[in-house]
């Protein structure tokens, strides 16, 4: 489990450097492409209260996208948290 997540905010990261376009993070940017259908996979930080991990995720589930909960017990997931707050996105296409 804590591979696979390793593997996920990698990926994440990765996006983000190189591609920053196909990325989003924080609420207001993650909530926008969840609205308009953009996101591929959603990073939800287990920090984050669970009435907004639960928003997020039915947001997440009804737009087809996948959803992976990042717990704050590693490195990576502690680092994800500082970086976006605790919301990230890999992005099916350009919001902008």
């Amino acid at each position: 489990e804590i591979i696979k997540e390793k593997k996920i905010i990698e990926e994440f990261f990765m996006v983000l450097g190189k591609y920053p376009e196909k990325s989003a993070y924080g609420f207001e940017r993650v909530k926008t492409a969840l609205e308009r259908g953009a996101v591929y996979k959603l990073l939800i930080s287990k920090k984050l209260d669970k009435h907004i991990i639960a928003e997020y995720e039915k947001m997440a589930i009804d737009m087809g996208s996948e959803t992976s909960l990042i717990s704050d017990e590693t490195q990576e997931g502690e680092q994800f948290y500082n970086i976006t707050k605790g919301l990230g996105a890999i992005l099916r296409f350009q919001i902008e």
